[in-house]
């Protein structure tokens, strides 16, 4: 009778787990996921400062927003505010996560990765789908040994600054007196004026357009990191937003057609998936020519 019992008890428990499996499958959405990164804008920050984490998702189906994702702890990172942005291109739904923080601890920090769960569109299972950890590390403020070495390198140079000016100064003490022996000695001449040099004309102000047009032409040159960042700050100072802003702060301006395109453009390219980082530059160039015509 105790055995027959023990049975029935654990017949009971496996058909309970089979219940759960379904019930908790039922509550995920089908979703065909084909990308999720996670990059910041910077990898060496210094205590006390603020950067980025972009965590972009790509999935096929036109949806309206992503509540499955979830964002990593930040652990003794201060969380200075966080954004997410929904675009519709080529037929599927980009998700943008920003999120704003600052470090208070010095030393490497991992930020873990983030994952949404859902129904796998491609097998029909339940799945979890994880980004790649990010690695930065944290600086304490002055105790970057580079920064030391420059620092005493420009302590020096200051030193050696005022001890030429010193010397120049002593050298022309030193000829004026000469000089004034020499016109005591002989007849007084009157020296012909020296010709003053023209004023140099100053250099008009460089407007937003000016420094959009720069940032391009370096960047369709060479679209490396650092051209790309040039140039989507200069597009946020265009929209009438500082460089440090978020991708909402500078739709949140009203930018009208085309600079709209191109800050959306410039963001994709910045923390899109490898795969459609092409086409966005393409449209990024495009919409930015278009702007500046």
């Amino acid at each position: 009778m105790a055995r027959a019992s023990t049975v029935a008890t654990a017949l009971a428990l496996l058909g309970a787990l089979a219940a759960m499996a379904p019930a908790t499958a039922q509550g995920l959405r089908t979703l065909h996921v084909d990308a999720l990164s996670m990059r910041a804008d910077r990898l060496a920050i210094p205590v006390g400062a603020t950067f980025h984490v972009a965590i972009h998702v790509h999935v096929r189906e036109h949806v309206d927003a992503l509540d499955e994702l979830v964002v990593p702890d930040i652990g003794t990172m201060q969380s200075m505010g966080d954004e997410r942005t929904v675009s519709h291109a080529n037929g599927g739904t980009d998700v943008v996560e920003t999120l704003t923080l600052t470090p208070t601890q010095p030393g490497p920090f991992t930020i873990q990765p983030a994952y949404l769960d859902a129904i796998d569109g491609r097998t029909g299972r339940p799945s979890r789908f994880s980004s790649n950890p990010l690695r930065v590390t944290v600086v304490a403020v002055g105790g970057n040994p580079v920064d030391a070495a420059a620092d005493a390198l420009r302590q020096v140079a200051t030193v050696v600054a005022i001890l030429i000016g010193l010397a120049v100064v002593l050298l022309v003490a030193l000829a004026l007196r000469r000089i004034g022996r020499t016109r005591a000695r002989a007849s007084v001449t009157v020296a012909a004026p020296v010709p003053q040099p023209a004023p140099t004309p100053t250099a008009p102000r460089r407007t937003p357009r000016d420094e959009v047009a720069a940032a391009l032409r370096r960047y369709r040159t060479a679209p490396a990191n650092g051209e790309l960042r040039d140039l989507r700050a200069a597009l946020f100072v265009a929209a009438g937003v500082p460089p440090g802003a978020t991708l909402r702060d500078a739709l949140r301006a009203q930018p009208g057609e085309p600079l709209r395109s191109a800050l959306l453009a410039a963001e994709r390219v910045a923390f899109g998936a490898p795969g459609v980082r092409d086409a966005a530059s393409a449209e990024l160039i495009g919409a930015t020519e278009r702007w500046l015509r």
